[in-house]
């Protein structure tokens, strides 16, 4: 059966933003004029004027600068004068600026106080600090040339709807600012219906969208309900919590990278069984990079001498930090079973699965009677053997 879902896990495309970070930004003065030249020189071209506009003023780098010029020949300093003068008043800064022009030179041509300055007083008015706005729309400028009336405020709403707080709908943008300027109630709506109709309950619908936004945003409505039967194929119930992380899981990686996270787990020697008993009891597992995957498994499999079965049936462990986490406890535990407090065929997946009690249970209560399971839990403890 896992082969039916393996098969055909949904292809993502990821995006990123292509912004090019400026290398430097020049501290020279804003360019009043250059139109007067000395006696016997040629009057500089617009697109010189330009590139040396956006070079020096606004911080791009000279390539960055000569594609942002295109098309977009600057005659004046005065009104992007008053925008750069707008954004560094509203706390960007001038590596955000920067990004901001290079990605929309445009924006050097925005009216400040009847385009610009409305959006900010309505992300203000609904609970964005000034680290949110700066982020927000430096990461994601294509905000600033969209609708307030017709596309920002109504995509606030549809995310009022769907996540409630301020503070949820503001972490949430954040991880995706391009969902302040869609069109939610045709992207983001239909899938919403889809999970419904499946008997998916609001509140887990509300933490995948908060959890994986740029999902609802990039992945096509029939695909999307493909990887809803798949998930519902493995035996998982819509309205766990282990469902929408599945989804999720599932959505988020391209179907090579599936491909190749289950051929590791493979490789050490779990069948395919085993691999979708663990995804079933933790999906993220498929979350995890190639690197720690392979960090977790070696040392489960060298220094607890942990089975496969106990790894697949604990999968939990593999979230965990290897450094901040498991490694320490395991010193703890072979201090403690070196002095022959703990028997050696202790249970060693549920020591580190207690959490915040490992420290008051295995450290805490025998710190005076073996002072080195302080020092061990710190990692300043090597036993050998």
């Amino acid at each position: 059966m896992f082969r039916f879902v393996r098969k055909n896990v949904i292809q993502i495309v990821s995006r990123r933003d292509l912004i090019e970070t400026p290398l430097r930004f020049s501290q020279n003065p804003c360019l009043k004029s250059i139109s007067t030249t000395p006696e016997g020189k040629e009057t500089p071209k617009a697109s010189d004027f330009t590139v040396s506009y956006l070079v020096n003023s606004c911080g791009l780098s000279t390539d960055s600068a000569l594609r942002a010029s295109k098309g977009f020949p600057l005659k004046t300093t005065e009104n992007p004068d008053s925008v750069l003068s707008f954004f560094k008043n509203h706390g960007f800064t001038d590596t955000q600026i920067a990004k901001m022009i290079s990605c929309r030179p445009q924006l050097l041509s925005s009216n400040p106080n009847k385009s610009l300055k409305p959006k900010i007083e309505f992300l203000r008015s609904v609970g964005f600090s000034t680290l949110d706005l700066t982020f927000v729309l430096s990461k994601n400028p294509n905000i600033w040339t969209s609708s307030l009336d017709n596309q920002i405020v109504p995509a606030y709403g549809f995310l009022k709807g769907i996540l409630g707080t301020r503070e949820v709908i503001i972490s949430t943008t954040k991880r995706a600012p391009r969902l302040l300027h869609s069109d939610l109630h045709k992207t983001i709506g239909p899938k919403i219906g889809v999970l419904r109709d499946h008997g998916v309950p609001d509140s887990s619908i509300s933490s995948l969208i908060k959890c994986q936004p740029r999902v609802f945003l990039i992945v096509h409505l029939d695909r999307f309900t493909d990887a809803i039967t798949k998930v519902k194929a493995m035996d998982l119930r819509p309205s766990s919590s282990s469902f929408y992380i599945a989804l999720g899981s599932i959505l988020s990686l391209s179907e090579s990278h599936w491909e190749e996270k289950f051929e590791l787990y493979r490789s050490f020697g779990w069948s395919e069984d085993d691999f979708l008993s663990a995804f079933k009891k933790q999906p993220q597992i498929m979350n995890i990079s190639k690197v720690k995957m392979r960090k977790m498994m070696d040392f489960f499999l060298k220094e607890p001498g942990l089975g496969l079965s106990s790894v697949s049936s604990w999968p939990h462990l593999l979230l965990f930090s290897l450094e901040k986490t498991i490694i320490p406890r395991w010193s703890v535990i072979r201090v403690l079973t070196s002095h022959g407090i703990l028997n050696k065929d202790v249970n060693v997946c549920t020591i580190f699965k207690l959490e915040e009690k490992f420290l008051e249970k295995y450290v805490i209560k025998y710190q005076e009677k073996v002072p080195q399971v302080l020092q061990a839990y710190h990692g300043k403890t090597v036993i050998e053997g």
